[in-house]
């Protein structure tokens, strides 16, 4: 009986593991093609080379894959895989066998554990690299830009036109720079300045710091400090200058989003929408398993009846409504409406308990 049923589960998995590859290739396909011409006008403008066209495309695949087709690919397999097996009457066969649908769902069930595994293992170490690389290529590469940010410490480095800036975490939403500092050298190199400010704001087309101190460097060594609470600032930097050297959390893993945290909080300053982000990085992995969950009831219900139309069809229906429904989640706990952990856990937690229930509701 267990020789029996270990065959039952290699032809299983070899059906599925055959379908998942075909469907992964091809959503990843598409996505790589519509990124291209999402990017088509800015490679056109900058007459990139097909070299670096090419080699952009290439590091955006692990986040394609983690993050946007895998969970999708999961569902449609398993939707196409016992579909299948169910108009080939083959389910039927096993059943008759003595073989329990639980039995038959099984080795899905496994696969997909260590696919969410996988899944965490590539989103903590891979994608956040790549993502990197990526953004370097289109930067320097594509558009010749110099890189004048780089992330140091958990902080951000920024060359600027009059001097250095180090800033603890940029607020993109309320166009905030916090914990900043700012270091003006003369031509010699030597520093002249140093303002420091708990917040610089971006308003009217102006900076307004606040909460800090400005220290002038004399050529003896004697130092002056001017203490303010509000002061305009003259930068010839814009907003603009800034908003794109966001470290965003797609581009650190698990461990270094943690350790950013820790940093921030320790300096007084508000982690909630970066709580949200780690939260989510571990419960997004799971949505592997339970696309499967969600998919066994719907590929024996519907199996007989349809082919891979259906089939696809329900799994743009199902990955939709996640995909609404996990962002929306998302946006209410950055906002404050939601505390992070329900915000980033609650979207998973519903979709796998409807899909448990499902499964457990199907005649065996």
């Amino acid at each position: 009986m267990f020789e029996n049923h270990r065959v039952l589960h290699g032809y299983v998995l070899r059906e599925y593991m055959k379908v998942l590859l075909l469907s992964l290739s091809s959503l990843i396909l598409i996505y790589i093609i519509v990124l291209f011409f999402e990017k088509m006008d800015l490679f056109t403008k900058h007459r990139a080379s097909s070299l670096f066209i090419f080699e952009y495309l290439l590091y955006k695949v692990p986040e394609v894959v983690f993050q946007w087709t895998l969970p999708y690919s999961v569902l449609l397999s398993t939707l196409l895989t016992l579909g299948a097996l169910s108009r080939h009457s083959e389910i039927t066969a096993m059943k008759a066998g003595g073989v329990s649908l639980y039995r038959i769902t099984f080795p899905l069930l496994i696969i997909a554990l260590f696919i969410s595994l996988f899944s965490f293992l590539g989103n903590e170490y891979l994608v956040p690299l790549t993502n990197q690389k990526a953004q370097h290529v289109l930067s320097v590469k594509v558009r010749k830009e110099q890189q004048t940010s780089f992330f140091k410490n958990y902080k951000i480095w920024h060359h600027g036109e009059r001097g250095i800036f180090n800033i603890r975490m940029l607020d993109a939403e309320e166009k905030v720079l916090k914990g900043f500092t700012f270091y003006q050298f003369d031509d010699r190199f030597r520093c002249t300045q140093r303002v420091d400010a708990r917040e610089a704001r971006w308003i009217d087309g102006k900076w307004k710091l606040h909460q800090g101190a400005v220290r002038e460097f004399g050529e003896g060594g004697s130092i002056r400090t001017i203490l303010f609470k509000e002061m305009e600032f003259y930068l010839s930097e814009s907003w603009e200058s800034f908003q794109s050297i966001e470290r965003k959390s797609r581009e650190m893993s698990y461990t270094e989003l943690r350790n950013y945290i820790r940093k921030i909080e320790a300096s007084g300053y508000d982690s909630t929408r970066y709580l949200v982000d780690i939260y989510s990085k571990l419960s997004y992995p799971l949505l592997n398993l339970i696309m499967v969950l969600i998919g066994i009831p719907f590929a024996l219900k519907t199996g007989r009846a349809g082919g891979a139309a259906l089939s696809i069809g329900i799994s743009v229906m199902i990955g939709f409504a996640y995909g609404v429904t996990f962002y929306i989640f998302l946006s209410f706990g950055k906002s404050g409406v939601l505390p992070p952990f329900l915000a980033a856990w609650t979207p998973t937690l519903l979709f796998g308990l409807a899909g448990i229930f499902t499964l457990t509701s199907i005649r065996q």
